[in-house]
């Protein structure tokens, strides 16, 4: 979950992980992440960086955005070069436009009236990929893994290809090694998030295949050195 404020700091609920200072700050470039009881303060200006990480990482993203009841959408908030924006068109246009084509509305705006102030709440999901899935074979190898728009300006969408782990669904998000920040394979959102105890199947999560094959951990360069860990 994600609140952008009509003023201050962008607020951010991410399951809690060991770790996760690392990865805003080390892997996502993130200035002076601060917690706060189990929310993260982050910069204005980093929505649409640890929206787009967000989606890799979690699968979809939830943004709430407070807005006046007076203002209007218009030609700058369509073609806006990030995702703040203030206007009434519910979130259903923000940050689309600059997403890079590495997520999408997935989900219908949810509007609440509090007074001078609508919030709505818009859900982010992996962009899809048509035609038939591919194998992946290291079209990534040995690329550092970041979230940024220009750093994956020639980047395959993870769509394109067969989950590396199970093998039997299209993936959706990049994974990439925590330990040693490089992408290792496209993975579909259930094996992403399988090491995370935090969600139960009766909650909505679904059982990871029995058939879960881990050997695209080796697709990180530093896989087996180090004394680090690539299990992450």
């Amino acid at each position: 979950m994600v609140w952008l404020p009509r003023e201050g700091q962008v607020i951010a609920k991410i399951p809690p992980r060991k770790g996760n200072y690392r990865w805003l700050h080390h892997h996502l470039a993130i200035r002076s992440p601060r917690l706060d009881g189990d929310r993260w303060h982050l910069p204005r200006n980093c929505l649409l960086k640890f929206v787009t990480a967000a989606v890799d990482r979690y699968g979809y993203v939830a943004v709430y955005r407070d807005m006046s009841k007076l203002s209007r959408c218009n030609r700058l908030c369509l073609e806006a070069q990030g995702m703040e924006c203030d206007c009434s068109c519910m979130g259903a246009h923000h940050g689309t436009a600059d997403s890079g084509g590495w997520f999408e509305v997935v989900g219908d705006a949810v509007v609440a009236d509090l007074g001078e102030i609508t919030r709505t709440v818009v859900v982010y999901g992996p962009k899809g990929a048509e035609g038939d899935a591919q194998v992946y074979r290291g079209e990534l190898k040995g690329r550092r893994y970041c979230s940024d728009r220009a750093g994956r300006r020639d980047w395959p969408q993870a769509a394109r290809f067969m989950c590396t782990g199970c093998v039997t669904a299209r993936a959706q998000v990049w994974d990439h090694c925590h330990a040693h920040g490089f992408v290792r394979a496209p993975l579909c959102n259930t094996c992403n998030t399988r090491h995370w105890s935090g969600w139960q199947v009766e909650n909505g999560r679904a059982t990871p295949s029995h058939n879960l094959d881990t050997s695209y951990y080796q697709w990180c360069p530093q896989y087996g050195y180090g004394g680090q860990s690539c299990s992450a």
